[in-house]
């Protein structure tokens, strides 16, 4: 990573799916904007290991274990990758650290507001994202708190860019989008073992049908992201008069799969606010 500045670290807090996927995608960065040290902070040792095996990052099990090096190479980004719950404990230990660096959150349902609150000299971008980073097809959404400025969201934007596409929204539509992009890969995965189960019910191994069914799936999103076309036109495209798609769609429609997937939205917009809350609020307070 040319041009990185020796002190410029990262500090990942949280080695779950998404620390983990941050951390990959990070490390695939070659730009002078990148990071001169990565350290991973998770009481899971499996976390740990990954980390430094595949990734070279430093590791250690709590964030404590960070004060002395807080003091001496402060660092300039921290992505926060912990439970809802767990955040005003875990910052709580840093509250009074000599650092003011840029948090990034992916914290589901936890508002700028709260942040800004638990760490006030911080510079805050909360974020929504999906396991995509892995690959570099990840969907993020920032909204910037106030204290941040252009050079900061430049900045992050321009990390969660080399890991996919990047779209800013208002805080207010955080917990819509993280039903839509951040747990809409569930329902998709449900989509397709349900296809692919239906193309073995008709003889399909098992391998081909999910191969078929991923590319297909691969091949309309590029429809719509990259040619531009709006999911009912490409609807319109396929469904031809008295063909097949036709056929299925109208059994889809019977079945009710569209209020289906309406009505599991709401549900998961519902518990992302939830998971935002505090205890006192009625929230939920995880532990590892």
């Amino acid at each position: 990573m040319n041009g990185r500045k020796e002190h410029d670290e990262c500090w990942i807090i949280g080695g779950g799916r998404m620390g983990q996927a941050f951390l990959a995608g990070l490390r695939k960065l070659d730009r002078p904007d990148a990071f001169g040290g990565v350290v991973l902070v998770d009481p899971d040792p499996g976390a740990r290991e990954r980390a430094e095996r595949l990734h070279s990052a430093h590791a250690v099990p709590r964030i404590v274990d960070l004060e002395e090096r807080a003091v001496k190479l402060p660092p300039t980004l921290v992505f926060w990758a912990v439970k809802p719950g767990l955040f005003p404990e875990v910052a709580e230990s840093v509250r009074h650290w000599n650092m003011s660096p840029l948090g990034v959150s992916v914290m589901a349902g936890v508002p700028l507001s709260r942040l800004e609150r638990q760490l006030p000299g911080w510079r805050w971008v909360r974020t929504m994202s999906n396991l995509g980073l892995i690959r570099g097809e990840g969907m993020t959404v920032l909204a910037p708190g106030d204290g941040t400025d252009s050079k900061d969201v430049s900045r992050v934007s321009r990390i969660f860019l080399e890991m996919g596409r990047v779209m800013m929204l208002p805080e207010a539509q955080f917990d819509a989008a993280t039903a839509l992009a951040g747990s809409g890969p569930g329902l998709m995965a449900l989509v397709l073992e349900a296809l692919s189960d239906a193309g073995v019910r008709h003889g399909l191994k098992r391998e081909d049908a999910v191969f078929l069914v991923a590319q297909m799936m691969k091949g309309t999103a590029s429809l719509i992201l990259d040619e531009g076309m709006g999911p009912a036109d490409l609807k319109g495209r396929v469904a031809s008069p008295a063909g097949t798609t036709i056929e299925g769609l109208l059994v889809m429609e019977q079945k009710g799969v569209r209020g289906a997937f309406m009505d599991a939205v709401e549900s998961m917009v519902s518990r992302s606010r939830d998971l935002g809350k505090t205890p006192e609020e009625g929230g939920e307070h995880s532990s590892h």
